[in-house]
């Protein structure tokens, strides 16, 4: 139970920080849908009690009524008619009204080939360093179609020690717009190597890194895709030579 603990704060970390982006896009799009209206040109659209398809219908708002868009979850948005009536309507029934100019509504969806629709992603992945089980967790922000910056933590399950990484990293990825899209990786960080209790002539170590890799993210819809890499890792100690070691990583990631 103690090795696990570690393994959990990882986890535990990148939930937390998948909620904070999370919470922000969705902020981003409740401040942007204040008191802006849209109108009805279908002959009507459906109002659920709830945002989901399950929820019944609340009522029902007919060809050229006026909504007013409240909040946004998911691929849900409240809103609000003349009468007051609140309920939840699909995103997609809403992208055929019309705003206050007479034109269709345009509602920016997550689309992996654009990243102005999603700054933000995060994933988990499992795999081996050095022929060793690795956990890993990490966040990223997209400041261009073809560069990102990463924050990562990982651990290393190894039979006579316990591995810590954290490291900071620049993606790079030549062809933002294939569905099967190469990448390439650089950075550095921290490695903190903790050797099992029965080894107790081996003390603690603490050493930095840097590393190098090359990766293939694979889209399987536009907010989430399967992510492959491999990394090669030089570590730099306090002997008279430096260690090295192969890392290779698979795992699925999100947009937000």
């Amino acid at each position: 139970m103690t090795r696990s603990l570690p393994l959990f704060g990882l986890f535990a970390g990148l939930l937390l920080c998948s909620r904070l982006a999370f919470a922000d896009w969705w902020n981003f799009w409740s401040d942007q849908m204040v008191e802006q209206k849209v109108q009805v040109v279908e002959p009507f659209i459906e109002m659920r009690t709830g945002p989901a398809a399950g929820f019944p219908v609340v009522h029902v708002s007919e060809k050229g009524e006026w909504l007013t868009l409240l909040k946004r979850k998911t691929d849900w948005i409240k809103i609000m008619d003349a009468e007051d009536r609140e309920g939840w309507v699909a995103v997609e029934d809403l992208l055929l009204t019309h705003d206050a100019t007479g034109k269709q509504v345009a509602i920016t969806e997550p689309r992996f080939d654009d990243f102005r629709t999603r700054r933000w992603e995060a994933g988990l992945q499992m795999g081996e360093f050095d022929s060793t089980a690795v956990n890993s967790a990490y966040v990223a922000y997209w400041m261009t179609a073809n560069l990102s910056a990463e924050a990562s933590l990982s651990q290393v399950l190894g039979n006579s020690s316990e591995i810590q990484m954290a490291s900071l990293s620049l993606l790079h990825q030549p062809f933002p717009s294939w569905r099967y899209s190469p990448f390439f990786s650089i950075g550095g960080g921290q490695i903190d190597i903790k050797p099992k209790a029965t080894l107790i002539s081996v003390e603690n170590s603490s050493n930095s890194m840097a590393h190098a890799g090359i990766g293939m993210r694979c889209y399987v819809s536009d907010r989430f895709f399967v992510r492959l890499e491999v990394k090669e890792y030089k570590i730099f100690t306090n002997e008279e030579r430096n260690e090295e070691a192969t890392e290779w990583k698979l795992g699925l990631s999100v947009f937000f």
